[in-house]
């Protein structure tokens, strides 16, 4: 079983679940769930301040230089805790997860916001329980303390 979820790993990478996710919000959008320019202002604010996350988070790991390739969490150098590490140890997930929600109630999908934790719980099977596995080993009780301190997702 563990062979198999490296394998999705590597044919689903976090970028393509997400883009499966608004294709599969597109597919069931409906005009009866659009409040007009509330969805579109409720939209456009949390897809900025999503963005705005996983730009700052890739800035932050680019500045620290260490890895950003989710299938490679074992060639980090660093373990990042500030910016947005501080309060989520996975920024990037998160903003993602914000991104797909922004789109699905942009384009009207409930079934699109409803699977907002789906896309979480994909992720995290598939990702973060491999790249944290990772970060145990390679950073040992640094990491275990920061895991204590800061929660997986906020």
């Amino acid at each position: 079983m563990r062979n198999f979820l490296i394998k999705l790993r590597v044919w689903f990478p976090p970028p393509l679940i997400l883009v499966l996710f608004l294709v599969a919000d597109a597919l069931t959008l409906s005009q009866r769930f659009s409040f007009g320019a509330v969805n579109a202002a409720l939209s456009v604010l949390l897809a900025v301040v999503s963005l705005a996350m996983i730009l700052h988070t890739a800035w932050q790991m680019r500045m620290k230089r260490t890895t950003l390739n989710p299938l490679h969490a074992e060639k980090s150098t660093t373990l990042v805790t500030s910016g947005c590490y501080a309060w989520s140890r996975n920024p990037i997930y998160l903003g993602m997860s914000g991104l797909q929600l922004a789109f699905a109630l942009c384009v009207g999908s409930i079934a699109g916001i409803l699977a907002v934790p789906l896309f979480m719980l994909v992720v995290a099977r598939l990702h973060i329980d491999f790249e944290e596995e990772q970060l145990r080993k390679h950073f040992g009780l640094e990491w275990e303390h920061y895991e204590r301190q800061v929660r997986r997702w906020l």
